[in-house]
């Protein structure tokens, strides 16, 4: 997978975060009494901004993997990853805590909390669950694959619509 599409991945999986700072800095600049609004208006512009570029990306790349399959493979085994990792949450209520999205400063400092995040996760190549990907329908298996005629076996992360736990023994179009 592209260093773009699993950035894009990475950003839409903090939905409800950035859902979140929306409502917090909407409320924000509709307060009367807020006389310094260019922090929420930033930060909202560069939210919808990001999600709108990351949301694009990654419906360009479900759409050409749905036609271009490359491989064909059998399904030894596969498990829905139906996990919450302690990390994916900490993502998502650690900065709801410790920063105030309505000051620059502590703006600046979830940049540099967010960025670091994306650097681990991009280089590693680390899907975590996505909820968007989950509300079009998408789930995250966990494949042991092997060429129809090969012994040999590969493990994989797949996303894909179809419930591959029930495929076991059958082949199925893959793309890398």
């Amino acid at each position: 997978m592209s260093t773009i599409v699993v950035f894009s991945m990475f950003v839409t999986s903090f939905m409800p975060l950035w859902v979140s700072i929306l409502i917090i800095e909407i409320l924000s600049i509709c307060d009367k009494n807020n006389g310094n609004k260019v922090t929420e208006i930033i930060s909202v512009s560069l939210v919808i901004l990001m999600n709108l570029i990351s949301f694009i990306i990654l419906m360009r790349w479900l759409k050409r993997n749905e036609s271009m399959a490359t491989e064909e493979l059998v399904v030894v085994d596969a498990k829905e990853n139906k996990n919450i990792s302690a990390e994916y949450l900490l993502s998502y209520i650690l900065p709801l805590f410790a920063f105030d999205f309505k000051i620059w400063h502590s703006v600046l400092l979830f940049s540099v909390f967010f960025c670091t995040l994306a650097f681990v996760c991009v280089r590693h190549n680390y899907i975590s669950l996505n909820i968007v990907l989950d509300m079009m329908g998408y789930s995250q298996y966990e494949c042991i694959l092997k060429k129809e005629d090969v012994e040999t076996e590969i493990s994989r992360i797949v996303i894909s619509k179809n419930h591959l736990n029930t495929l076991r023994g059958r082949l199925v179009k893959i793309n890398h």
